[in-house]
């Protein structure tokens, strides 16, 4: 009976202990703000995750204390957060997004009085009331005055208070245990939504087939924090997400036009090196930045002058060319312009390339520079190739024409094609000519040698000499599969 008693004892002293430090932990909230960080830094993907590591330094006691990680990103994803320290163990943590606003601070004041300010229009006085907010309806508070109730009062609205459970910036709640006393450095790992990269190129076109190539990053910060004096990776590649990130709520408040850093110049970024990580590319500024919600930052990527390449016009046969063939034709179709670049370094390249959006300039008779079109910059290793299509050409156009349909069986026919090729540049132009068949095809007769692209396509490269015109003529033969 006394060891039962000795045992209920300890068990009710241990008890008054862990309530007593649980206690303590949450009348000694420790904050840590934004002021605080020691070391920032963050890896953004291509797909609008973002992944931050963000290093305080505080002052924890021995046992249990409770602290409040201020500034997290509006959009983090909480299941993913992992704080680390030396001698400490995360026993608990609650993101608490709840935060100051207008439409926020209505509905946590349902049940209070409140003060009210009307402009007396004869007096031009203000006059003041006490109401108590019964309701909130879209915002709009429901007031319920000494004389009625009023659902759109034409005045102010006074708080005298602000309710214990509104924040002023998203803050992660982290109830955790340490070893050892004293200034401690913690590091908050989390993803978040909200902040995405993209690559831009900027081509400028010159004579002799090379180019002048500048890239350029842009980073996007929509994820409602400031990331300051940040170490910045970018990473290239396409990385799996089970799912989107679930926001807890969306704020009813307006987003602000995004600000856009003025380019920093190349000496004062020295450009960024890629780095090989797994499957994966990783572009590291080389000095830290801040990254403002927000903010659309643009920084230089690289900067390349001659760059080789090949411009050639592409063109797809409209005409039909299976089963029950018919006579029909074609005219003035015009090729697209396609510049054809090889990543390496023999061409003024070689280095990895992120996906982005290339835009073509090219300066005119007089010397000025012309936008003449853009096209999808594909993600491009070192050694990958590129065919970009910056528009259609005004200068080079083509007819066609299918005649003299023979029908050899009831599931074969032979036919003659004729394509003319004209070219109003003052250079000679090369013209990659496609035609799809539908069905087994072989050509019995042609003007110029093909190629067979693949299962369903021949392939005619055709140079036209300078304000001439070439005739191409094949026969082919189509039989059902």
């Amino acid at each position: 009976m006394q060891k039962k008693f000795v045992n209920v004892l300890f068990l009710s002293v241990s008890l008054s202990i862990l309530s007593a430090s649980v206690a303590r932990a949450e009348n000694n909230k420790i904050v840590i703000d934004t002021d605080k960080s020691v070391n920032m830094a963050i890896s953004i993907y291509n797909n609008g995750m973002g992944f931050v590591r963000d290093v305080r330094e505080v002052e924890l006691e021995r046992g249990g204390n409770l602290i409040a990680f201020q500034g997290v990103s509006e959009q983090i994803n909480p299941e993913s957060a992992m704080l680390t320290g030396e001698g400490v163990s995360v026993k608990e943590q609650n993101y608490n997004y709840n935060l100051l606003s207008p439409c926020n601070l209505v509905e946590n004041m349902v049940g209070e009085k409140v003060k009210t300010a009307r402009l007396d229009e004869k007096t031009g006085k203000e006059i003041f009331n006490t109401a108590k907010i019964i309701d909130s309806v879209n915002c709009r508070p429901v007031l319920q005055f000494d004389y009625g109730i009023e659902t759109e009062f034409p005045g102010r609205i006074i708080y005298e208070k602000l309710p214990k459970n509104l924040i002023t910036e998203p803050t992660l709640d982290i109830r955790l245990r340490n070893k050892t006393p004293g200034k401690k450095k913690l590091q908050l790992a989390y993803l978040t939504n909200g902040i995405k990269w993209n690559a831009a190129y900027v081509a400028e076109v010159g004579k002799d087939n090379v180019m002048n190539l500048n890239g350029w990053v842009t980073i996007d910060n929509r994820s409602g924090a400031d990331f300051e004096k940040a170490s910045v990776q970018l990473v290239s590649g396409s990385v799996n997400s089970v799912q989107p990130v679930v926001m807890p709520r969306m704020y009813a408040v307006s987003m602000k036009a995004a600000v856009s850093d003025a380019a920093m110049p190349e000496n004062a970024m020295g450009g960024m090196a890629p780095e090989s990580f797994g499957d994966y590319y990783l572009y590291e500024l080389p000095k830290r930045v801040d990254v403002k919600n927000n903010q659309s930052k643009q920084i230089s990527l690289f900067e390349k002058e001659n760059v080789r390449f090949e411009r050639v016009y592409k063109a797809t046969s409209p005409l039909y060319a299976g089963l029950n063939l018919r006579e029909n034709e074609f005219e003035n179709n015009h090729p697209e312009v396609v510049f054809k670049l090889t990543n390496s370094e023999a061409n003024g390249l070689g280095l990895p390339l992120p996906q982005g959006v290339v835009r073509f300039y090219e300066k005119d008779a007089k010397g000025n520079m012309l936008f003449v079109g853009e096209s999808s910059f594909p993600q491009l290793a070192k050694g990958g190739k590129a065919e970009l299509v910056s528009g259609k050409s005004f200068d080079v156009a083509l007819n066609g024409k299918l005649r003299n349909v023979t029908k050899l069986s009831k599931e074969s026919f032979e036919a003659d094609f004729e394509i003319t090729l004209k070219n109003a540049k003052n250079e000679s132009v090369k013209v990659e000519f496609e035609q799809v068949f539908n069905g087994n095809w072989e050509i019995v007769s042609e003007s110029q040698t093909s190629e067979k692209k693949n299962a369903s396509t021949a392939l005619w490269r055709v140079e036209i000499p300078a304000n001439g015109e070439k005739v191409l003529t094949f026969k082919s033969r189509i039989t059902a599969l």
